[in-house]
């Protein structure tokens, strides 16, 4: 009953917020989409109601009636592309249905990364959607990875997250949360400082707790490149050892053994390992029959009893356990490449803000969002190699982010520069006009 009072009043506030902004309409969808109040409240009501559909199309509606300059930039433009490449793999797909089912839920997250990049124009803009994803996403699993922690130490964490799915997906989902989390601590302050701390402790044991290689190997790619990125390293190794201080002892011997796993032989693999090594293999054995267009958006599935020459040693229907191997497969190598432009460009954007703020040129705390963003997808290309991550939203709201930051930015630093030229320019003196008098 709690719970549902409690999603109630969100709901309530959500919406009479949403009339009043497109932005907040944005967050709204946004909450509903990574906190999926239907599974977490004990209530029937929230899943018959359909709340994210409604709330996708009032987002739609209230952009267009604000007047929002629906501005198409050279960056935004690729999620377009990208979209208009996969509905190709639709027609051309091995199993049309599938692909269309599956192509209209990825029309609404490029739509929802698009309405971002025109949306968020200021910085506070962009800190509010921060708050909501992050806060949405890492409420519930900061709470479990916290009670987990205090209570049940070591032992492993099953449970899955609607928004995410199964542990491996879990485990970069929040590995790719942890940059973000550091970003809004870093630029905040007291209690709201120390709230961030504390709710990303939780997130990193949450993802850790799934005993998932994968995602074992995501946390790592995270610490190393945020001590890279650091600027005040010594902080940053020491507040690091304090969390790896606090985690890594409960974890229990089964939780090492299995990521010893990770480097072992041909011969020490286990099926998991092997069965993933194999998909990768009829994944290239698609793209290659299949250049152009793949096997069909989301068709990996269905396609590979075709493609399996073991005759289902690793099962029937498989997936295919990889980003990188799953948009090979289902949309072929021009869709592959253009993804990769998408990828390394917002890499690339945050690189460019995290020197524009090191040049003094926009505030500090932007050099905090582009490492953010940058280690988030970095995380992503370490996991992503073992999950299907490519179709989920997490990944298209981060790329449409690094758009944004990039846009208020550039924004920013030419507001800056303009003042600074106001302040610089010398005050004209007039010269004193000498009254005529007639005589």
């Amino acid at each position: 009953m709690l719970r549902t009072i409690f999603v109630s009043i969100i709901l309530i506030a959500g919406w009479a917020l949403a009339f009043s902004s497109p932005l907040y309409a944005a967050g709204l969808y946004l909450w509903l989409a990574y906190f999926r109040p239907e599974a977490w409240a004990w209530s029937d009501i929230f899943a018959s109601l359909n709340l994210s559909y409604f709330a996708g199309v009032f987002l739609l509606i209230r952009t267009f009636a604000s007047g929002t300059s629906m501005r198409v930039t050279s960056r935004n433009a690729l999620l377009l592309l990208f979209l208009g490449v996969t509905l190709l793999s639709v027609a051309a797909s091995v199993d049309v249905p599938t692909s269309w089912t599956a192509w209209q839920a990825f029309a609404k997250t490029i739509i929802v990364s698009y309405l971002l990049t025109v949306l968020i124009k200021t910085e506070s803009d962009f800190r509010l959607i921060l708050y909501v994803i992050t806060l949405s996403l890492g409420f519930e699993a900061a709470k479990q990875g916290w009670a987990q922690l205090v209570l049940n130490p070591g032992a492993r964490n099953d449970n899955t997250i609607p928004f995410l799915g199964d542990n491996n997906v879990v485990a970069l989902g929040m590995a790719m949360l942890t940059p973000l989390l550091t970003a809004l601590a870093a630029t905040s302050t007291g209690w709201y400082k120390r709230g961030f701390q504390f709710v990303n402790v939780g997130i990193v044991y949450r993802g850790l707790s799934t005993y998932s290689r994968g995602g074992f190997l995501s946390f790592g790619a995270v610490a190393g490149f945020a001590f890279l990125r650091s600027r005040h390293k010594a902080r940053t190794l020491i507040a690091g050892a304090l969390v790896a201080a606090l985690i890594l002892p409960v974890l229990p011997s089964a939780f090492w053994d299995r990521m010893s796993t990770i480097t072992a032989s041909d011969e020490e693999r286990d099926d998991s390992q092997r069965g993933r090594l194999h998909f990768w293999q009829v994944a290239i054995q698609m793209v290659n029959d299949r250049p152009l267009l793949g096997v069909g958006h989301a068709a990996f599935p269905s396609a590979y009893d075709s493609y399996d020459w073991t005759d289902g040693r690793y099962g029937r229907s498989r997936s295919v356990h990889s980003s990188w191997f799953g948009i090979l497969a289902d949309t072929g190598y021009p869709a592959f490449a253009l993804f990769l432009f998408i990828l390394f460009s917002s890499l690339w954007t945050c690189r460019r803000v995290r020197r524009m703020a090191k040049r003094g040129e926009i505030p500090e705390s932007f050099a905090h969002y582009g490492t953010g963003l940058e280690t988030a997808l970095v995380a992503f290309i370490v996991g992503g190699t073992f999950v299907p991550f490519h179709y989920v939203e997490m990944l298209w709201h981060f790329l449409a982010l690094t758009m944004a930051l990039d846009n208020v930015a550039q924004a920013q630093a030419a507001s800056i520069r303009e003042q600074r030229k106001r302040e610089t320019k010398p005050a004209v003196v007039e010269e004193p006009v000498e009254e005529f008098v007639w005589a």
